[in-house]
């Protein structure tokens, strides 16, 4: 009885093991729907309408500046959201895979989260201009932020 116990127990760990990565994932493209969709949408292409910018063509490069991952941090669905630190990290690392377009940005961590929550807030769309300010001097051009 031992044994099939502990045979029972190491199988549900390596299943968990398994399917560890493909949860992660699902729990923060199933947070993604609840926290960030409403106003992003299910593509990612915010709205004019509602100021919202777009993440093609953009996040991944905001993501790749050290002001960039300070904004993100900072836009209204982050500052105010009740997820933990893990569960911001894991959205954002989603909305990075889904819409870096291959660039290159180093993936959130919880702690990177919890410090940069830490920094003082700042008018989110003075810093967004900010940043893309700071971006284009480097030649790159991102989504247009619908904000009058």
């Amino acid at each position: 009885m031992k044994h099939a116990a502990s045979l029972a127990i190491a199988a549900g760990l390596g299943l968990a093991m398994l399917a560890g990565p493909a949860a992660a994932g699902d729990k923060a493209r199933a947070d993604y729907i609840l926290h960030c969709s409403g106003c992003h949408g299910m593509a990612g292409n915010g709205t004019v309408e509602g100021g919202i910018p777009a993440f093609p063509n953009s996040v991944g490069h905001i993501a790749g500046y050290e002001n960039g991952r300070n904004y993100m941090l900072q836009v209204p669905g982050v500052i105010t959201t009740d997820m933990d630190a893990a569960e911001i990290a894991g959205v954002l690392n989603y909305i990075l895979e889904e819409w870096s377009d291959d660039i290159p940005a180093a993936p959130f961590t919880a702690q990177e989260v919890t410090m940069r929550r830490a920094l003082p807030a700042r008018d989110v769309v003075d810093y967004r201009r900010e940043i893309a300010r700071e971006l284009m001097t480097d030649g790159i051009q991102i989504a247009e932020y619908p904000w009058p």
